[in-house]
């Protein structure tokens, strides 16, 4: 059975790093889903940039930004471009934006293929670290953002 997604203030200052991070998680994919008829929308925009970046971020990590963006598009990176220059991540969002270029400009013969112009774009993406040090210090500063009532 599928249960709803319920925080306050409270559990949030009390949770570790990680059970924080998996309940913001678990909310905004809840929200996202509409799995009880709720909406992202209905939350702060820093919840749908947390969610972004977190895609973003698995999606490239398993199979690159080609995977990304044939998976959610340009729109979805661009929102997990705001969460990275939300929590000061600039250089996830430089590459990210790098990214979104290649994918805009490349050629048609790419749409059902891997772009090799992504591939350095994915090891200097790789490369970077500090994400959730950041995101974990954003969300820390801004409890009140990530609740959803």
């Amino acid at each position: 059975m599928i249960q709803k997604i319920k925080y306050n203030l409270t559990d949030l200052k009390r949770a570790t790093n990680e059970k924080l991070v998996t309940l913001i998680y678990n909310k905004s994919v809840e929200l996202e889903l509409g799995t009880f008829g709720e909406s992202l929308r209905k939350a702060d925009p820093a919840m749908a940039d947390f969610l972004s970046m977190w895609i973003l971020e698995g999606d490239v990590n398993n199979g690159g930004f080609d995977q990304f963006f044939n998976n959610y598009g340009i729109e979805k990176g661009r929102i997990a471009i705001r969460g990275f220059r939300r929590i000061g991540a600039d250089a996830f969002a430089i590459v990210t934006e790098k990214a979104i270029d290649i994918f805009i400009n490349q050629d048609s013969k790419f749409e059902n293929k891997r772009n090799p112009d992504f591939n350095e774009l994915d090891d200097e993406f790789y490369d970077l670290e500090g994400l959730e040090i950041l995101q974990i210090q954003y969300i820390k500063n801004n409890y009140e953002r990530f609740i959803v009532e």
